[in-house]
């Protein structure tokens, strides 16, 4: 209609307050005109795009009068109840996610709209020209949701718990039908939620899978220490403890010292409690932060004056954290094996094998050394038992231990037969390959029982059997 390019001719124009109050006035005369509310909803996207490029690209900028300004806007887009999905509403999503500063009303306005409000194309991930790709709509949304939802209490909002469940629901929608990038963070988030809402329990086995996936970032560590609190406090202070350990900035990880010296003071680890509660002090002093009261109370505890110091706490903290490792590969399956030796890969990572007997024939196992070898003297062969995560068809050591019954050797397969050398140095026994470290030691012709494990031939391309020690 005529009323409908005029407005449109207005934003185009970039005379965008003109097209506001000309908009209104119109609508004033036509409140049922659904055209109309629709141009006028598209220069409250215009306003609010406005308002969010000032604030990115503003160091100064008020953050609450912008919020508030936002909110105002939505307000009046709520009004003109358009119908959804639509691509205003979507593109007006898109510019409220480019937000500098948390908006914590956001879960309200996504609760209040639904996820029904959502087009196809907003399940979809996009590609720039260069390849990159970017998350689809629904995937930035449920996060964001998820992460602000989590952190209100009901002095935000006294439906805070509905909006937590509405949060969740939205995670499941994005997992469910969205073409999601990063799916662990979705799952992150909601186990948070999750143990926000006293689903400690399920909240827990999410969070295991997400931080094996994280293993080397201490927040994740640190977040299955709070999901498990109440439940097992020792297990707690295990997971607050290799939180400290995998911490690389002590900046960001402040909150897990002051952690870490509550959960010990509760065990009676009064040392520990004392080193972690200075660790926060420093860093937040150093850093001219502000002390929050929790921290005054452990610094004035009753126990902190008599409290020792400890000399060397990367190691006293090691036996704390002994057992975070464990809770992760609770559920994977523990297994006989032989060590097989290390070395190191092209990456400079130092990566070990391991001989498992598996199908009637063993096979080689090689997985990264993560710390796995410390104070074990294994000799080659060596009786051990490995924890596996089986990731697909590949398996992956990830915890070892001295198996004392077992022998050398004893879970691999044995070969025995007339070994024949080759002029070039390696041989074979029937269809098993000797390299030439074995083959050396052998005569021609000679009888042997040899260990032997199935490897991959790359030049090949096919399994084959290889020989990796003589056995007497």
């Amino acid at each position: 209609s005529n009323l409908t390019e005029e407005i449109k001719n207005l934003r185009k124009a970039g005379r965008i307050d003109e097209a506001y109050s000309r908009g209104y006035e119109l609508l004033k005369q036509h409140p049922n005109d659904k055209f109309l509310a629709s141009s006028v909803g598209w220069v409250l996207y215009d306003k609010v795009k406005k308002l969010v490029d000032t604030a990115n690209q503003s160091q100064s900028i008020d953050a609450e009068s912008s919020v508030s300004q936002l909110k105002e806007i939505l307000g009046e887009y709520y009004k003109l109840k358009l119908t959804r999905p639509d691509l205003l509403f979507s593109l007006l999503l898109s510019q409220i996610l480019r937000f500098p500063k948390q908006i914590k009303f956001l879960p309200k306005f996504v609760k209040w709209a639904g996820v029904d409000s959502f087009r196809a194309e907003d399940f979809q991930v996009s590609t720039a020209n260069d390849g990159k790709v970017f998350d689809s709509l629904v995937e930035k949304t449920a996060r964001e949701v998820g992460k602000i939802a989590c952190e209100l209490t009901v002095q935000d909002y006294p439906d805070t718990r509905e909006l937590q469940n509405f949060a969740i629901t939205l995670i499941d929608v994005a997992l469910d039908r969205a073409k999601v990038q990063k799916p662990e963070w979705l799952n992150y988030r909601k186990a948070l939620l999750l143990n926000r809402l006293g689903r400690s329990t399920e909240a827990q086995k999410l969070l295991v899978s997400f931080v094996k996936q994280k293993r080397s970032d201490y927040w994740a560590w640190h977040a299955l220490a709070k999901v498990v609190e109440t439940s097992d406090p020792q297990l707690a202070l295990a997971l607050c403890a290799k939180a400290c350990l995998t911490c690389r900035d002590e900046n960001f990880g402040v909150s897990v010292f002051e952690d870490l010296s509550r959960l010990a003071a509760n065990r009676g680890q009064e040392k520990v409690a004392k080193w972690a509660a200075d660790r926060a002090f420093n860093v937040r002093n150093s850093n001219k932060w502000k002390i929050p009261q929790s921290l005054r109370n452990l610094l004035t505890a009753s126990w902190y004056a008599g409290a020792g110091n400890i000399s060397n706490a990367e190691e006293v903290l090691e036996n704390i954290a002994a057992d975070a490792e464990k809770v992760i590969w609770q559920n994977c399956p523990q297994l006989n094996a032989n060590y097989l030796g290390s070395f190191t890969a092209k990456t400079g990572k130092m990566m070990l094998k391991f001989g498992l007997h598996s199908d009637s024939v063993s096979e080689e196992v090689v997985s990264p050394e993560r710390g796995m070898l410390k104070n074990l003297n294994l000799l080659m062969g060596a009786p051990v038992m490995v924890t596996v995560d089986k990731n697909g068809d590949r398996l992956t050591v990830v915890a070892l231990e001295k198996r004392e019954s077992g022998k050398l050797f004893d879970s691999m397969s044995c070969k025995t037969g007339r070994f024949r050398l080759h002029q070039k140095g390696f041989g074979f026994v029937e269809d098993v390959h000797v390299p030439h470290e074995l083959a050396s030691q052998l005569q021609n012709d000679q009888t042997v029982n040899l260990a032997v494990v199935k490897r991959f031939d790359k030049k090949k391309n096919q399994w084959g059997l290889t020989a990796i020690a003589v056995l007497n």
